[in-house]
């Protein structure tokens, strides 16, 4: 069952802060330098210094971008900077935003903690594939601040809306305690909820779920790590310490808040570039539909070459195609749902075959441009951009190449495939907005002085 368990929030106090803007941050894999030394800038206090502190030349272990956070963490412990709150409780959080169509959506869900759970042993299951690198990253600062810093973002199915209900009526009744806009202008609101009544019938609920990652994998997977570490460090082990529970947001993907967005890949620097070549392959496979545009009409062609997308994908699996030797974009549909089971057989699993993503990255990145698996996993020649705009402009002044336009992974898609025990293509989802970092962190424990605690914890 999916365990979810309340607990005592570490948050920012506004009175010493003042404007929480100033302190918060979007999720750390989405940083750039640039605003990473704008975020330092903004505050002495931004939770950038937590979870993407400066690296140094003269960094050592022991005395490098770790242990920084855990020395300005455990510093704004002491000055009250950060407060853990008096009660356990669960956190309703509310993210209100514009659609780029102009559509005002306010996507729900609630911070908890969870029982950490293997992959293929309980309810919790993975959608995308991971890296090593940001794992044994994400590791390290674990085990210097012994905290979560912030929630691993996941997706369950409740039809009835019950949950989102419940805490809406103490929404109602009740001022928030964050109300705060980032950078994009989305309003974050979080609401305390420490009614034992009202925690144990959302635990009660939850407890039948199945849990579906859409955002912090890495994250997880860490946090599956440094349980497996702590517990053989620790010869009394339980099972009850804080180090077997992680901090995750739930959101309800059947409430009507939910967007995924389309990620789209810009590829560069193979030897061979031949449009020509790779269009007449691609024709044994797809449909086409040629979109030719010239300075003058441009705009024009693009906003219907979008529409033609997104129509097109509404009944089959349609990918779009720019070069840049070509004055033209081309809409690729596949042309039997046959195709990939002929051409791959059974060496791809069933739920895969009539995904946009496996389409692209099997048949025309690997198969027919020769874009090995390995070469994707390291992003050797892609890019991944999640506008339109950057996709249209990415030829602009660069060696690109290709770019693939692709539509919006579906939400029924995502749970297909995780439901079926395996995970999606790199950045196949964009679930959106991303979850703001800064507003409830998870300190696994502290001593009696309120320093971090800096074993078996």
């Amino acid at each position: 069952m999916a365990e979810i368990k309340a607990f005592s929030g570490l948050l920012y106090d506004s009175e010493k802060i003042g404007d929480l803007h100033s302190v918060m941050a979007p999720p750390y894999d989405v940083i750039s330098t640039k605003f990473q030394d704008e975020l330092y800038e903004r505050h002495p206090n931004n939770v950038i210094r937590l979870i993407l502190a400066k690296t140094g030349e003269e960094d050592t272990p022991g005395n490098d971008r770790y242990s920084h956070a855990a020395a300005d963490l455990q510093s704004w412990l002491d000055s009250g900077v950060l407060k853990t709150d008096d009660s356990d409780s669960i956190y309703y959080y509310t993210q209100t935003y514009t659609t780029a169509e102009g559509e005002v959506l306010t996507r729900k869900g609630f911070m908890s903690l969870v029982r950490i759970e293997e992959f293929g042993e309980g309810r919790i299951h993975a959608h995308e594939q991971t890296l090593s690198g940001p794992k044994a990253d994400r590791l390290k600062l674990m085990e210097a601040c012994k905290a979560n810093f912030s929630s691993i973002f996941s997706l369950y199915t409740e039809p009835e809306l019950a949950i989102n209900a419940l805490l809406a009526k103490v929404a109602e009744a009740t001022e928030p305690v964050i109300d705060v806009l980032d950078d994009s202008g989305i309003a974050n609101r979080v609401w305390r909820v420490n009614d034992p009544q009202i925690i144990g019938v959302v635990a009660d609920i939850m407890k039948t779920k199945t849990l579906f990652i859409a955002d912090g994998h890495h994250r997880y997977e860490t946090s599956m790590n440094y349980k497996r570490l702590m517990s053989e460090r620790n010869p009394v082990h339980t099972g009850n310490e804080p180090y077997n529970y992680v901090m995750m947001y739930f959101s309800n993907m059947d409430d009507e808040g939910m967007t995924i967005g389309p990620t789209h890949r810009v590829i560069h620097s193979l030897d061979s570039a031949d449009a020509d070549a790779l269009l007449e392959e691609c024709k044994k496979y797809f449909d086409f539909k040629e979109f030719t545009y010239n300075h003058d009409t441009s705009d024009e062609v693009r906003a219907a070459f979008v529409e033609a997308l997104k129509t097109s994908g509404e009944s089959t699996t349609t990918i779009g195609i720019g070069a840049a030797s070509k004055s033209a974009y081309y809409l690729l549909s596949l042309k039997t749902s046959e195709t990939m089971d002929s051409v791959f057989g059974d060496t791809i699993p069933e739920v895969f075959k009539s995904l946009d993503v496996t389409v692209l990255h099997a048949l025309i990145l690997n198969k027919i441009l020769g874009i090995t698996q390995e070469a994707q996993a390291k992003q050797t020649n892609i890019q991944y951009v999640k506008s339109y705009d950057e996709a249209f402009n990415a030829f602009d002044g660069t060696d690109n190449q290709f770019v693939f336009f692709l539509n919006a992974t579906r939400i029924e898609q995502v749970k297909s495939v995780a439901e079926a025990g395996h995970v999606m293509p790199q950045k196949s989802t964009f679930f959106y907005p991303k979850l703001l970092t800064g507003l409830v962190m998870n300190l696994h424990s502290t001593g009696a002085e309120g320093e971090l605690e800096t074993t078996n914890a």
